[in-house]
């Protein structure tokens, strides 16, 4: 009976070893697998060191005045914190009219009573960004003081920054105007939280690269792993079942994606200077898990494909499908949340950039398991449905 038990074990213990003789001696695969991310990351590094790039950073320290004018509801939701206690003024409560204001110009206002649920909120992308009203807002507006306000925003959402500091001012200049003042001024000083060391495009663009580079890369050799296996059909004569194979060749490719995870992320935070706020095993962890899913996709279109030149179409379209529904330049809506891509970008930053657990993030990689599982049960179901292989 252990006997029997084992042998399974074995057997994709040595198809593993197979498929793993295989990759190294193919220098082309080894070429995508490594040196063509390495040389994207080298390239990118480039580009920064020679333009303006690289001064781009995630967001500013500065305070900034208010200027223009806008009445339009922006798409987004912001908190606010009311911690102002000075009652000078004649009229109503400035605080409490400021905050009408920039709730007429968000899809939603919430009222939090401490920074500290707003900062949960805003790590947890909940909200887009929140303000914090000081206390002495209203004394200093009404002896005519200049006034800050902090506006706590996201330094992974760069687009959403400047969105959320435009609708600040818009709110500002509204307040400003009902009241009939000239002098007074209300200034936003914005406060970029979740921010490592580093340009935005070195991280963002940078961690883009990291993650397309892994998912794709690995997806790609495995698109080419069963179909067209010459040694794969005298095998398929043993009593080696299908399921045994497909688990086989995505846990070879898996081993693979490791290491291209170790040079991946080691170039990324060496090349750029990067300090970030997780661990670096942290990293390699995601990576892995990332290399899983483009392994399960790689197998999947694999196993559908009945040669190789429709391997190559079918990856062509995985490819460009995945870039459209990254979520990187357009908003994709619900499928944001189910894209295993999507999920791997979500998994790098938010542990990259916010520190976060991979307790805490228990549902995106649950997801990529899923994704993962699911594609591998798949591909077994197409592949025992094909009485050769061509």
């Amino acid at each position: 009976m252990a006997e029997t038990l084992t042998k399974p074990r074995r057997r994709i213990t040595n198809m593993v070893a197979k498929e793993l003789r295989l990759i190294v001696k193919d220098r082309f695969a080894l070429f995508l697998i490594f040196l063509l991310p390495a040389v994207l990351i080298g390239v990118l590094w480039y580009v920064i060191g020679v333009s303006d790039l690289g001064t781009l950073t995630i967001g500013s320290q500065q305070g900034q005045s208010s200027s223009g004018n806008t009445t339009a509801t922006a798409d987004i939701d912001l908190g606010v914190i009311d911690l102002d206690t000075t009652r000078t003024y004649s009229g109503g409560d400035l605080s409490e009219n400021f905050t009408a204001y920039v709730g007429l110009l968000v899809t939603e206002l919430v009222v939090y009573n401490n920074t500290h649920e707003a900062y949960q909120d805003l790590y947890n992308k909940t909200i887009d960004g929140y303000i914090v009203i000081p206390d002495g807002f209203e004394a200093n507006l009404t002896i005519n003081e200049p006034t800050y306000i902090e506006l706590h925003v996201d330094a992974t959402k760069m687009i959403e920054q400047s969105t959320v500091m435009a609708t600040v001012q818009g709110a500002t200049i509204l307040f400003r105007a009902s009241k009939m003042w000239i002098r007074s001024e209300v200034f936003p000083s914005m406060i970029i939280e979740f921010t490592p060391k580093g340009g935005y495009v070195a991280t963002i663009f940078g961690g883009f690269i990291v993650i397309f580079s892994s998912y794709l890369g690995i997806a790609m050799t495995g698109a080419q792993s069963i179909v067209g296996d010459i040694p794969l059909r005298r095998m398929l004569l043993t009593p080696t079942n299908r399921l045994e194979v497909v688990v086989a060749k995505v846990a070879a490719y898996v081993i693979v994606g490791f290491f291209q995870s170790l040079l991946l992320v080691s170039l990324w935070v060496i090349a750029f200077n990067l300090s970030l706020n997780t661990g670096f095993e942290v990293l390699v962890f995601v990576m892995t898990l990332v290399s899983l899913s483009g392994s399960a996709t790689g197998i999947l279109v694999s196993a559908i494909a009945s040669s190789r030149l429709q391997a190559n179409q079918m990856f062509l379209f995985v490819m460009f499908a995945t870039l459209i529904l990254s979520g990187f330049f357009v908003d994709v809506g619900v499928l944001d949340q189910y894209m295993p891509f999507n999920q791997g970008m979500k998994l790098l930053i938010d542990t990259a950039f916010k520190g976060l657990g991979l307790v805490q993030l228990a549902l995106p990689i649950s997801k990529l398991l899923a994704f993962s599982v699911g594609a591998i049960l798949v591909a077994t179901f197409v592949f025992s449905k094909k009485p050769t292989l061509d």
